[in-house]
């Protein structure tokens, strides 16, 4: 730890350093070679203290340690920034048409930063195990001649959606004694005219509006134009996109629900909260009543295994949604027990770590598990994925809080698991007892943005998404992918998939949807709310699903259902049964199985994605993505309902349950799990 009365002489160190001109010249290149760091942790696992996933504080601060060293060595010595290269495997992510962000190497300078920020309040030192010399020196050399007109290494004036700002506002807050106090008056007036140019800055109509807020509080201590009286009314209508039960809308642009409401706005409302005392006054009571609510049915996002629901943009971010926890305990709203909300926060933490998330050049890689930019979105460069240093915020809890001294205790899926509804948020959660997975089930998404860019299709269109299964991807500007998705076509040849769902009923374990059909002319201009639709109801067992659907055109149309796509290991291929009106595929660890129960003529078949020419996977898991799904053979006239079984399992083969069904006229009942369901259907 630094000695309180070492602290003077050790920051007027720091400040000879940022203005020395040769600050690494004098360091050997040999000294921080790019050699592999092991991500083989030395700690013993504490089955004491954390019976579920072994893990205390102290792996926590040897992974942060381990992705600080990996990242260290990628400054570049004369600019004082961070110049990551892409990951091998998906030659083709790098070749797309599209234009790097201007804000690129600063962005990633600042996501970078966080760890530093996390391990350097934790611990007090300066340096970490496998890279030689100062941690933080680096990251300050680089603000410091980037805020400075002078400086060849200047980033110029910010441009309209730059997001930089947030993280190094944080960094003076959090850390003052070190990213601001030796700062010299004209580095910080440097520093604070930038960020009174962010708050004056256009960005885009969703989350980026925290990103613009954080420094405000500082520029107001230190005379300069804050501009926080718009920043007010933004901050008015980010809460306007409040739709309940903890969960934000993101924007008027996506208009939809992601981690984006953990990694954006449940972060930025509590950062916000803990460090302006004037908008803490405004919305304080606001922000506790959100983490209440969001926190009742946080718990059950998590598999057994420790891993999220991956669903949705951005899961390169990976344990970044452990901020939502964080920052609850920091300002003492968390309702969690704190054994559970470290378990919550470790087993995150270790599942992607276990799963090879520093990659062997030492780095976060665009991917979910390891490097697979197949899952990515174009906006996303190297070094993006290190947003996930957010969830290292747990390093900024006190040793000493029950947060970490408090024996872990079990979330849903340790347990008898459970299904809960979040109709703010229109989607229901169900953690299976049997084995602990955890399964999403987006009710309604109408996702705003167009539903080729960034594969929203396969992110947010699908009937559920599981933990334990992944999903299936193409890769940017790829094929339109039909797993886990209901559908119809004219001719039985080309296929049209559910799309921007819009909720008719939310509830633990049955839900109802509709969503437009698309015409089949791309010329066709009829609007949306004139379309037909395809109405589907999903009973959520305890170890499958029923779906139920059927389409109002008043013309026959051919039906569609795509069951749950699973990682087949590459090389091999997926093992197809089909057997008594059911099909079921398995590759590696896991299983996929459709069961008809109630349908007319169709035929099952499966298909294994095999990688588009320079990309490297077809799952989100890595490896490539398999599917099976159901066709009819003909023409389905309206108001007919196809009643399927559906599930995906890993590490054992399904069983499909008895269902009886009984139809008269109008009325359809369905025994599910020894439960009744009754279904109304136009006859």
């Amino acid at each position: 730890m630094i000695k309180n009365q070492n602290r003077s002489f050790a920051f007027i160190c720091i400040l000879f350093l940022l203005v020395t001109a040769n600050l690494f010249a004098a360091e050997s290149k040999s000294e921080n070679a790019k050699l592999q760091i092991s991500s083989t942790l030395s700690i013993p696992l504490n089955q004491q203290l954390s019976p579920y996933t072994g893990y205390t504080r102290e792996h926590w601060l040897q992974i942060t340690e381990k992705i600080i060293a990996g990242f260290m060595p990628y400054f570049n010595h004369e600019t004082s920034m961070l110049v990551y290269p892409a990951a091998t495997g998906d030659e083709a992510f790098e070749k797309l048409n599209r234009k790097a962000p201007e804000e690129g190497p600063k962005r990633i300078l600042e996501r970078s930063l966080m760890a530093v920020i996390c391990y350097v309040k934790a611990t007090g030192k300066d340096k970490v195990p496998g890279y030689k010399g100062s941690i933080t020196v680096p990251f300050i050399k680089g603000m410091v001649k980037g805020t400075d007109p002078k400086d060849k290494a200047y980033w110029g004036e910010p441009t309209p959606n730059d997001q930089v700002g947030a993280v190094m506002a944080m960094a003076m807050y959090i850390l003052p004694d070190i990213f601001w106090n030796p700062l010299t008056q004209e580095q910080k007036n440097n520093m604070l005219g930038y960020f009174s140019k962010m708050a004056l800055l256009n960005t885009y109509d969703n989350n980026h509006y925290y990103f613009h807020m954080v420094p405000v509080q500082l520029l107001d201590a230190n005379g300069f134009d804050s501009n926080r009286a718009q920043l007010t009314e933004k901050y008015n209508r980010l809460m306007g996109w409040y739709h309940g039960d903890g969960w934000f809308m993101d924007g008027s642009n996506n208009r939809g629900f992601d981690y984006y409401n953990l990694w954006g706005f449940q972060l930025f409302n509590q950062v916000l909260y803990k460090y302006d005392p004037t908008w803490r006054k405004q919305f304080g009571e606001q922000i506790k009543t959100v983490t209440s609510q969001f926190l009742e049915t946080y718990p059950y996002m998590y598999g057994r295994d420790g891993g999220p629901i991956p669903w949705g943009r951005s899961l390169s971010y990976r344990f970044a949604s452990n901020c939502g926890i964080a920052w609850a305990v920091i300002n003492g709203m968390s309702t969690l027990p704190p054994g559970e909300a470290r378990r919550i926060a470790s087993g995150a933490l270790k599942y992607f770590w276990n799963h090879g998330c520093m990659g062997d050049n030492n780095l976060l890689n665009i991917g979910y598990w390891g490097a697979n930019a197949a899952v990515a979105e174009a906006y996303l460069v190297a070094g993006d994925p290190y947003w996930a240093n957010q969830g290292l915020a747990c390093l900024l809890i006190s040793e000493t809080d029950p947060f970490w001294t408090s024996v872990e205790k079990p979330m849903p899926a340790d347990s008898v698991g459970g299904k809960v509804a979040v109709p703010g948020a229109q989607f229901s959660i169900r953690v299976s007892s049997i084995d602990g997975d955890a399964r999403l089930f987006p009710v309604g998404q109408s996702w705003g943005q167009d539903r080729i860019k960034w594969q929203t299709t396969a992110k947010y269109d699908q009937h559920a998404y599981s933990n334990f299964l992944g999903f299936c991807v193409s890769g940017e500007d790829g094929p339109n992918i039909g797993a886990g998705r209901t559908g119809h076509s004219y001719d039985g040849v080309k296929w049209f998939y559910r799309e921007r769902a819009k909720a008719i009923q939310v509830s633990p374990d049955y839900l109802i949807s509709k969503y437009s059909l698309q015409p089949e002319n791309s010329k066709d201009s009829t609007p949306d709310y004139n379309l037909e639709q395809m109405i589907t109801h999903t009973l959520v067992g305890n170890d499958g699903e029923v779906h139920v659907f059927w389409h109002n055109n008043p013309e026959p149309l051919y039906m569609y259902l795509g069951g749950y796509g699973i990682s087949v290991p590459k090389g091999q291929k997926s093992e197809e049964t089909t057997l008594n009106n059911s099909i079921s595929i398995h590759g590696g660890d896991y299983y996929s199985v459709i069961k008809s129960l109630n349908t007319q003529d169709g035929k099952f078949e499966s298909t294994q994605l095999t990688s588009r020419s320079g990309w490297n996977a077809t799952h989100l898991f890595g490896g490539e993505g398999a599917f099976p799904f159901w066709h009819s053979l003909q023409a389905i006239r309206p108001n007919v309902p196809m009643i399927f079984y559906v599930n995906g399992t890993r590490t054992r083969k399904p069983v499909v349950p008895t269902i009886e069904i009984n139809q008269n006229g109008s009325e359809l009942k369905i025994e599910f799990e020894n439960k009744w369901y009754s279904i109304h259907v136009p006859y």
